[in-house]
């Protein structure tokens, strides 16, 4: 009698174990994903395109030769996070210049000359699972936005030429898009260690290469402004571990436990080099290279004190200007000012995430 008592209760054990590793294996699962889904989303932000704002005559090279302010507006409103492995950006974005004053041209009051309405969104999805400690990355997007300019003149003068004044500009395009990130960790230990725990610093190398095709373009304007675009781009972003210090006692301050040791990663700078072939048939004078490709170098520095701004400095050249029915205009140019982004900042995800969630699962089984 006393055998088969053992026997069941040995049994019941081992049962409930397996049951137990089995629960925990499914939790544990669970967690990774949730953490993955939320970290893809944080970076689908990372490498999102930056706002930015030029103050007076710090936008140059157009024909009309600089402008009271430039800007590009490019806010995200994000659907996604820890339940879903698709993540979806909703763009409501707004290119505008204000002109100086040019009396031979007929400017006054300071105009604002048709600005650029671009609401979209853009849809990702991650092709792997993508931990905080993931060295690579591979996601695929597929973009829908509709451009236009407000206005609804003619889009021809009389005498041909485009109506810059108040000519109608719209049109719409999809892009379906491949994206990639590769982390590299410093090697070479700094010789004066500054954080007690610091983690390699290290730079992100990160691109895309996309395809626009355009549909529904203004009647007049479809034959000269082109039906398709091969979009490149290729960035590179330094990161840097820092700490905080009190009294010269390193601590972290993003808790309400002063802990001594905590190091966090922030964004020091990025270099961005994007470029743009305008395929398709293209009358109008603007079938030349010289009118098909925009190319544009730029480098951020994201200034200390705050997460998401940084200054900022481009060089480029564009063939078909991207201000609506400017398209036929082509210069070089040199931008300086202000950029807004979702730069790498401390507190958003990181590996303590994981192994805190590891805890907590181990924890709540042990019970």
């Amino acid at each position: 009698m006393r055998i088969a008592l053992c026997l069941i209760f040995v049994l019941h054990a081992v049962s409930t174990f397996g049951q137990e590793t089995e629960a925990e294996a499914l939790a544990r699962k669970k967690a990774f994903n949730k953490i993955s889904n939320y970290n893809f989303l944080q970076q689908t932000l990372n490498y999102a395109a930056l706002s930015y704002v030029c103050p007076p005559g710090f936008d140059r090279g157009s024909p009309k030769g600089w402008y009271i302010l430039s800007a590009d507006i490019i806010p995200q409103f994000v659907i996604g996070g820890e339940w879903t492995r698709f993540t979806a950006h909703l763009t409501a974005r707004y290119k505008v210049r204000i002109l100086h004053d040019n009396k031979v041209a007929g400017d006054s009051s300071l105009p604002v000359r048709t600005p650029s309405f671009m609401p979209g969104a853009t849809l990702y999805y991650a092709l792997h699972r993508t931990p905080p400690e993931a060295k690579s990355l591979n996601y695929v997007s597929l973009s829908f936005f509709h451009h236009s300019n407000g206005q609804d003149g003619n889009e021809l003068n009389e005498n041909g030429d485009l109506n810059l004044y108040n000519g109608n500009f719209s049109t719409n395009y999809v892009e379906p898009a491949y994206h990639f990130r590769r982390r590299y960790f410093d090697t070479i230990k700094m010789a004066k260690k500054i954080c007690e725990d610091a983690e390699p610093n290290y730079f992100d190398l990160y691109g895309r290469v996309g395809y626009e095709i355009h549909f529904n373009t203004a009647k007049e304007l479809s034959s000269s402004y082109g039906t398709q675009r091969v979009n490149f781009s290729l960035g590179l972003i330094r990161v840097r571990n820092y700490c905080d210090y009190v009294k010269g006692k390193q601590v972290n301050l993003s808790d309400t436990t002063i802990q001594v040791g905590d190091s966090y990663y922030r964004e020091r700078y990025r270099m961005l080099f994007s470029a743009t072939f305008i395929g398709g048939s293209r009358d109008r004078g603007l079938s030349d290279l010289e009118h098909r490709l925009n190319v544009d170098l730029s480098f951020y520095y994201r200034i200390p004190s705050s997460p998401n701004t940084s200054g900022f400095v481009s060089f480029g050249y564009t063939g078909s200007d991207t201000y609506n029915i400017y398209y036929e205009q082509n210069y070089f140019y040199v931008r300086a000012g202000i950029a807004l982004g979702f730069f790498v900042a401390p507190n958003i995800v990181g590996s303590k995430r994981m192994d805190t969630t590891e805890k907590n699962i181990s924890r709540r089984f042990r019970k």
